[in-house]
């Protein structure tokens, strides 16, 4: 490499390098042309769009978070809702039972007790017919023995059965055994003796002791 190369070359190294101090001149200017206030211009736009960014950012993320809430509770409170409304249909149906099983028990005490009203006064009559008969009996016995003792059957069935003669003046006295004789086989029949018993007692046969018991009491 002679010298002239070695010229040239070194001529074309400050070229470059005088145009990249040329080129590089105006932008220094530029920027040294930027004040203050617009810098913070410049930083103020920039704090806005991060603000905008951060606040869509929150935005979205509180939708979707409210969104979820409100899926969230939506499915709560509608399991919440079918629980109590099962548990309130169970509710209705142990009362509803439980009225119909108080419903059948109150009608079967009512007809128990139509049962016990009318079982009582069958007792009722019942025993007003039993102390009918008994307050009768006296009064219905009281005339056959009169009759008996005046001599005369209580009715005409007596008179066939006991076929007696015709009564007499002179056999007045003998009335008053046949009279005596009835009262005693009566009151010995009431008292539990047999017929037989009773005829040996009084000394009769054992047909007029059956006899006067047919006539004079009931079985």
């Amino acid at each position: 490499m002679n010298l002239l190369e070695i010229i040239m070359l070194i001529i074309g190294i400050l070229v470059i390098l005088l145009s990249c101090v040329v080129v590089a001149n105006p932008e220094r200017k530029r920027i040294a042309s930027i004040t203050d206030s617009e810098i913070k211009d410049m930083l103020h736009d920039k704090l806005d769009n991060l603000k905008e960014q951060q606040s869509e950012i929150l935005s979205s993320v509180s939708d979707e978070i409210t969104s979820r809430t409100e899926d969230y509770l939506s499915k709560l409170s509608n399991e919440k809702i079918m629980a109590v409304t099962e548990y309130s249909d169970q509710i209705l149906e142990k009362i509803n039972r439980n009225h119909e099983e108080v419903v059948f028990l109150y009608n079967m005490l009512n007809t128990k007790e139509k049962e016990l009203k009318e079982m009582l006064r069958k007792i009722n009559s019942s025993q007003q017919q039993l102390k009918e008969i008994i307050s009768k009996s006296p009064d219905e016995n009281e005339p056959a023995k009169e009759t008996l003792a005046a001599g005369q059957p209580a009715n005409p069935a007596q008179n066939l059965k006991l076929k007696t003669p015709p009564v007499k003046p002179a056999s007045e006295t003998e009335t008053q055994p046949v009279s005596i004789n009835t009262a005693e086989i009566i009151k010995l029949y009431k008292q539990g003796d047999s017929v037989l018993n009773i005829a040996k007692q009084l000394g009769i046969g054992q047909g007029e002791v059956k006899l006067v018991i047919d006539l004079f009491t009931d079985r």
